[in-house]
């Protein structure tokens, strides 16, 4: 039984490393975005609530 136990300690340590992995890589796929956002909307001299507006626009007309 100890074995056992001592194995599932094991497999939940490393089940806890890649949970940490996958929220870093999420973290940082996030910023990623989130800075290409602000270059696009820089490019296009736009602010958020411009941005939201024509979203908002585009999806009016779709529905």
């Amino acid at each position: 039984m100890e074995v056992l136990d001592n194995q599932i300690a094991r497999v939940q340590g490393k089940l806890d490393s890649l949970l940490r992995q996958k929220d870093e890589v999420i973290a940082r796929k996030q910023e990623q975005e989130l800075k290409e956002l602000y270059q696009l909307l820089q490019e296009h001299n736009l602010t958020i609530r411009e941005a939201s507006h024509i979203i908002d626009a585009q999806a009016g007309q779709s529905t």
